[in-house]
């Protein structure tokens, strides 16, 4: 085999070994890159770019899935693996803070929503506590009934 073919099949080794979340010579957290790839076949710095065939047809495509992958995982809060991804400890702390700030940020607004109902509760409330005042005077004026003495009798 030709230095080229090696080269190619340490390339190709240490993709599947970052993608399986095993890697050898690179920490597994975070997002998979062409200069991850590059280190973790243990080639000099850029090197891979020299095979552009590799990085364009097959590199590329699987970084993007993976990361895209990834991401998503993140984004969402998830914590386990999924779909061939498997989330390193950093990505799973990042993905529980994101979780929650979503959980924060969902319960800030039922405790604003609460405020605003609770506001518009006592305004109706005292409403209808004066209107309820009102009331009372008004049936007491016009209800006022003289009783007749015993002498009147």
């Amino acid at each position: 085999m030709s230095d080229k073919n090696i080269t190619l099949g340490r390339l190709d080794a240490a993709l599947k070994r970052l993608e399986s979340g095993s890697p050898n010579r690179v920490k597994a957290n975070g997002k998979i890159t062409l200069n991850k790839i590059n280190n973790e076949a243990g080639l000099g710095h850029s090197y891979i770019h020299k095979f552009t065939d590799f990085v364009k047809d097959e590199a590329n495509p699987r970084i993007k899935t993976y990361n895209e992958k990834l991401s998503e995982l993140i984004n969402n809060g998830h914590v386990v693996k999924s779909d061939g991804v498997e989330l390193s400890e950093v990505d799973k702390l990042k993905a529980e803070l994101k979780k929650e700030k979503i959980l924060k940020k969902k319960y800030r607004k039922e405790r604003d929503d609460a405020v605003i109902c609770k506001k518009e509760l006592d305004g109706l409330n005292v409403s209808l506590m004066f209107r309820l005042y009102e009331l009372q005077n008004e049936s007491r004026v016009n209800t006022v009934v003289s009783l007749a003495s015993r002498r009147d009798l």
